[in-house]
This record gives C-alpha cells, sequence and structure tokens, in this order.
C-alpha cells in the first residue's frame, strides 16, 4: 500500500510540475500525513489555509 502511495503521489507532482505548479516537499508531507491517516482532513486544510496566508493568499 505504501509503494502505492508513493507512486500516485509522484504522478501527481510530475502532472502539476507540467502545469506549471512548484510542489515543495513539505506540501508532499502534508498530503502523505493525510492518506497515512496521520492527519485529518480538517488539519490539513488549516495548515493549507495557514501556508497560504504566508504566501499572501486570499484568507478565506
Amino acid at each position: 500500500m505504501a509503494d502505492e502511495i508513493e507512486k500516485a503521489m509522484k504522478n501527481a507532482k510530475a502532472s502539476l510540475e507540467l502545469s506549471g505548479f512548484k510542489v515543495e516537499d513539505y506540501h508532499t508531507e502534508l498530503v502523505r500525513m493525510v492518506l497515512t491517516g496521520e492527519m485529518t482532513n480538517e488539519e490539513f486544510l488549516k495548515e493549507a489555509k495557514r501556508l497560504a496566508q504566508e504566501k499572501g493568499g486570499d484568507p478565506k
């Protein structure tokens, strides 16, 4: 199962990068934590919002 998750994450990262997005290691780690149950979806959304606000994104 872990190998399948890693393969899917690498494919998703490559696809995002081809579309012009920059995927950092901490983005990958957040997604991995949700997929493995180490973090809830709610925790993920809070952290994603916090990171977006740090980068000057929309606070909504």
